[in-house]
Order: structure tokens, then C-alpha cells, then sequence
């Protein structure tokens, strides 16, 4: 979501720039119907644009694409890539101005480059927090709001009280602040980072959208499509590459931007989609010779979208090996959803479930021979997985990952049984089982391992039992996805749904009503997850943001509808790299 960071440095001059919103905490860094179930359900694309992306890629190994990256970097000007981050290191570390320093972050965040970064940006977000006081501030709106929201998306669990010195005596939002559309937009980017029980905020976010809305006219062009950037989604709800590839251009306007800050992002970002490509070519190798679209000939073959989750997921570049191997954890969502949704008779189904509950290789003998392929590969990967995590840090996942797909096969056969027998579940049983199948508890246990944490059987154990945090992400999928079925869908019996099961209850209530309780319902989850982001928990800071992103990825998700969409989407991240003719560029 540009909007912020332009916005603010539009309005302080002299100002640097700051970075692409990785939300998380500091609270949390503990020093037919194939159209659903799965986390990238509603990501389709044609055989044809199918052909044509894989033809831009060879098969060339990973290791030559990491070298790549790394040729790279030596040929850009005798390695004035780390010239750049070390001299901005020295600016960050530099600045002493409290306002300047939150814009700088800002920008390094949208821009994606705060991996490069850590230590400066959280040494200077902790000496703003100590200062920080939810009374008697003299901050005006732009700046509260920037302070409120860099705090939150950090893991400091800042008052929204802040915000009453904006309030008049009636108790609303002052009037004359709408004709400050800069602050509005930053205190409307704040709202979204609020928790249960916040009205402040709830109410800022009305008065946000209201004046906002009626502004464009009377502001700049660059100033309004950032406006209408951020109406249409806020930035906290984006997914930080997507954004960090839209950021770049609209920085490259800002006519106070930092030209180091944003020649360094550029060269970051192709460097990084450099890596991506080979890791693509890794995966897309791996699946062909799998040869899964052979054997299961009903199933999706869609290697390149499943590899969209975990690039939206852990974006960063050392998070590699993991975007590698969570790529063929998820094409075993998507197949395995599809034998039950699409292929097996009932029997097989309950077959295939004990067989995977019992995750023995001897179960295999009575099942037909494409769940035998489907499970021998699911074996090895998992048997894979779990030998990388056990030789890196000595612990046995093995078990944490077959209850993982137990409860998810178990999930997918109820919700067989629901469907071949005209079932429509109540709602709260159907959202309950539509949380596991959605299977995002599968794709995060499996990120948590894959991530290089220090595995503990506290952590192992709590994540495998599927907390609070992990059932909001999920629940969140699970009813965009629902929001994307039409009542046609439905009433060809395509897919049971939340809003059907609603509508059921509540007779008298029309579709428009139950869509509407479905997005509010949302809403709540959003706020019960950023709730759980600002609570002390053993889960490191990165783990965090990565299923904030998850989450925001199903937004996307729900948003791409069109195969063309889909495809820009894919081309922008893995494909066309960004333009580093930076000449033609240069501030006024």
C-alpha cells in the first residue's frame, strides 16, 4: 500500500525513506468442484497460459541461480550493492529526528529491503516506544497515526488512546481534520492494525473512508491514485511482495525520495526474483519427474501457483530451501483435495484416510493404484522433510506432520460425506471442520519447521494442538474463498459453503445479509489475530509475520479471479525483473 510512505514524504521535507510491511511482533519474537479447500484455492489458470509461462524457464539448478544472484553482485559497479546498504546503514544509525526516522522505516519496509536491516530499524522503533505516551503528546495527526501503526506492526502493543486528542467534545473525529487528507490516509492505514474492543478505531476507520473518499478531487493526481491504492486494499492486508514490486514504481515518482534507497531495492528486488526463478525451476523439475498429473489425471497441475504461497509467505531470500520444500507440502493439499472432492469413491476415501492415520507403507495394498502413487509420494516428502529438520536440530517432526495430515484428510472425508449426501452442516460445525480443511494448519507447521527455528517440544506441541493463531489465518481463507462462490455455484450443489450453512439458520435473512455477516466476520478474525500478534508467545518474530501473510495472501487470493490477473501476478514477482536505468529517474 504506497499511500502512507509517499504520502509522507510528500509532507516532510527533507525526509529519507523507510520499508514494506512485514506486521509481526515484538511481543511475539520471544527473544466438479475444485474451486476450494486448500490455501491457494481460488488461484486457477488455463492449460494454455500454463504452457506458455513454463517456457520461459530452463532447467538449470538451484545453486546456478544463487550463483547468479551472486554474479550479479559483483558485476554491479565492484560490488556497489553492499557499498549501498553499508553507507544506508550509516544514514539510518544517523538520524536522530524522531519523524524522519519513522518515514525512512516506513519506505525500507514498503520497499522491501528491512531484512537488510533489522538491528537499525528495531533499535530505532525501541527508543520510540520507550518515549511513546498514549496522553499529552504533541503529534500531530500524520505523525500519531505513522507512530501508532510502525509500533503495531512490530509487536508493541501501543494505546489507541492516543488518538482521543483528535476527538471534539461531542466525542467525534474533528471535523476539520478532513481537510488533512495526508494524516487521514496515514490514521486510515492505522485503523487496520486495531484489535477487539478498539471503537477509536473502528470509528477512525469510518471517518477515514468517508472523507477519503470524497477527496480525490482536491488533491494532487500522484496523491489520489495513492488514495485509491489504499481504499481498495489497506496496506496492512497486502502481501508484502506484491506490494514491494508496486512500491518501487510509485517511490520512483516521489520526487523527495532517496535515490540510494531506491537504487538499492531495485537491484534487491531482481536479485531476489533471480532466486525465485531457480527455486521455481527446482520445483517444477520435481514435479515432473513425480509425474503426478500422469497418474492423477483429475487433479490440478499448478506447480507454479502453489509456489505463489510460500514466495507471498516468507519472501525473504534466506527463507529458500523452506519456499522449496513448503512448495511440495501444498501440491499435496491441492492433490489430496482433490481425490476427495473430485475422484474417490466413499470407500477409498475412508481407505486412504485410515491409511494415512495409521502411516504405515504396508496400508497401501488396498488402495487402488493412484492413491498408492498419491501416498508413496507423500511418504517421501514428509520422510525428507523430517530427516533435514532432525539433522539440523535433533528433533523427530515425524509425528507432528502425520497428525497434521490426519486431521486434514479427516476434515476433507466429513466434508465428503456432507456433500454426496446433500448435507448442509450449521454453521458453526461447518466453519469448525472448514478451518482444518482449509490446509493452512498443514502449511504453517510445516513453514515453523522449515524456517530454521530452534525446534522445542513445547513449540512443536503447541503449534500441532492448532492455537488461536493458528485458527484465525485459516478461518480467514475459508470464508473469502466462501465469498467467492456464487449462488449459482451453489445451487448446482458445486460446494457446501459458510453463507449456505448461514442462510440455512437464518431463513428469513436474504444472500446480501449473510455476505455481509461473512465479511464482518472476517473483520473479527483479523482482530483477533493482530490480538494474538501483540501477545507474548514462544514463536519467534519471522514465524509471526509469516502467517499475518498467509492470511493476506487469501485475500489476494479471493481478488484474483480473472487468469490474467493471476498471470501478471506470477510475471511481476518470478519473470520481468525491474528496469535499473536509473538516469532517466533522478529527482527534480
Amino acid at each position: 500500500m504506497a499511500a502512507l510512505s509517499l504520502t509522507i514524504s510528500s509532507s516532510l521535507v527533507g525526509c529519507q525513506k523507510s520499508f514494506t510491511t512485514r506486521s509481526g511482533g515484538k511481543a511475539s519474537n520471544f527473544n466438479s468442484s475444485m474451486n476450494k479447500h486448500g490455501p491457494i484455492c481460488s488461484m486457477e489458470i488455463s492449460h494454455e497460459s500454463k504452457k506458455e509461462f513454463y517456457c520461459n524457464f530452463s532447467d538449470r539448478q538451484l545453486p546456478l541461480a544463487l550463483s547468479s544472484v551472486n554474479n550479479q553482485m559483483v558485476d554491479l559497479k565492484a560490488t556497489s550493492f553492499r557499498d549501498l546498504k553499508r553507507k544506508l546503514k550509516k544514514v539510518i544509525s544517523g538520524i536522530s529526528d524522531e519523524v524522519k526516522i519513522m518515514a525512512l522505516i516506513d519506505h525500507i519496509q514498503r520497499l522491501g529491503i528491512a531484512y537488510h536491516f533489522e538491528m537499525e530499524i528495531e533499535t530505532a522503533l525501541g527508543g520510540i516506544y520507550r518515549g511513546f505516551s498514549a496522553h499529552g503528546s504533541n503529534d500531530n495527526l500524520l505523525v500519531a497515526s505513522l507512530k501508532f501503526r510502525l509500533l503495531r506492526q512490530h509487536g508493541y502493543n501501543v494505546s489507541s488512546n492516543v488518538f482521543n486528542k483528535f476527538k471534539d467534545g461531542n466525542g467525534n473525529f474533528k471535523p476539520s481534520l478532513s481537510e488533512d487528507v495526508i494524516g487521514m490516509l496515514n490514521l486510515y492505514e492505522a485503523s487496520h492494525l486495531r484489535i477487539e474492543g478498539e471503537d477509536i478505531m473502528d470509528e477512525a476507520l469510518g471517518f477515514c473512508v468517508e472523507h477519503l473518499s470524497t477527496s480525490m478531487h482536491r488533491v494532487e493526481p500522484n496523491i489520489a491514485k495513492i488514495v485509491r491504492h489504499a481504499l481498495k486494499l489497506p496496506l496492512h492486508f497486502r502481501t508484502p511482495r506484491l506490494e514491494t514490486r508496486h512500491y518501487i514504481e510509485v517511490y520512483k515518482e516521489d520526487p523527495q525520495r532517496n535515490q540510494d534507497l531506491l537504487e538499492f531495492a531495485q537491484r534487491d528486488f531482481n536479485m531476489v526474483q533471480s532466486l525465485y526463478k531457480g527455486e521455481l525451476k527446482e520445483v517444477s523439475r520435481w514435479w515432473r519427474e513425480l509425474d503426478m498429473a500422469k497418474e492423477l489425471a483429475f487433479a490440478r497441475d499448478q506447480i507454479h501457483h502453489w509456489f505463489m504461497w510460500p514466495v507471498a509467505i516468507v519472501p525473504e531470500p534466506q527463507y529458500s530451501e523452506c519456499r522449496v520444500d513448503m512448495t511440495k507440502a501444498i501440491s499435496f493439499i491441492y492433490l489430496i483435495d482433490d481425490i476427495y472432492d473430485v475422484y474417490g469413491s466413499m470407500d477409498e476415501l475412508e481407505l486412504f484416510t485410515q491409511a494415512i492415520t495409521r502411516w504405515d507403507l504396508s496400508e497401501i495394498h488396498g488402495l487402488p493404484k493412484y492413491m498408492k502413487v498419491c501416498y508413496l509420494a507423500l511418504h517421501d516428502v514428509t520422510r525428507d522433510i523430517a530427516r533435514k529438520i532432525h539433522k539440523k536440530h535433533g528433533f523427530d517432526i515425524t509425528d507432528y506432520l502425520r497428525q497434521a495430515w490426519t486431521s486434514l484428510c479427516e476434515a476433507y472425508l466429513v466434508e465428503a460425506k456432507w456433500f454426496r449426501s446433500g448435507q448442509v452442516p450449521r454453521a458453526k460445525e461447518y466453519l469448525k471442520n472448514a478451518v482444518t480443511s482449509t490446509g493452512v494448519h498443514v502449511a504453517l507447521i510445516h513453514m515453523y519447521f522449515l524456517m530454521g527455528h530452534k525446534v522445542t517440544r513445547e513449540t512443536a506441541q503447541l503449534i500441532s494442538n492448532g492455537p488461536q493463531f493458528i485458527r484465525c489465518p485459516a478461518t480467514i481463507l475459508r470464508l473469502w474463498d466462501d465469498l467467492s462462490t456464487s449462488m449459482e455455484e451453489r445451487e448446482r450443489g458445486d460446494d457446501a459453503s459458510y453463507i449456505e450453512s448461514y442462510m440455512k439458520e437464518h431463513e428469513d435473512e436474504s444472500e446480501e445479509s449473510a455476505r455481509e455477516h461473512t465479511t464482518n466476520l472476517i473483520i473479527t478474525m483479523w482482530k483477533r489475530l493482530i490480538h494474538e500478534s501483540l501477545k507474548q508467545n514462544p514463536f519467534p518474530h519471522s514465524f509471526t509475520i509469516s502467517v499475518l501473510n498467509i492470511s493476506r495472501m487469501a485475500q489476494v487470493v479471493y481478488q484474483t479471479q480473472e487468469d490474467s490477473t493471476v498471470k501478471d501476478h506470477i510475471k511481476s514477482l518470478l519473470l520481468d525483473p525491474i528496469s535499473l536505468s536509473l538516469q532517466s529517474c533522478k529527482p527534480k
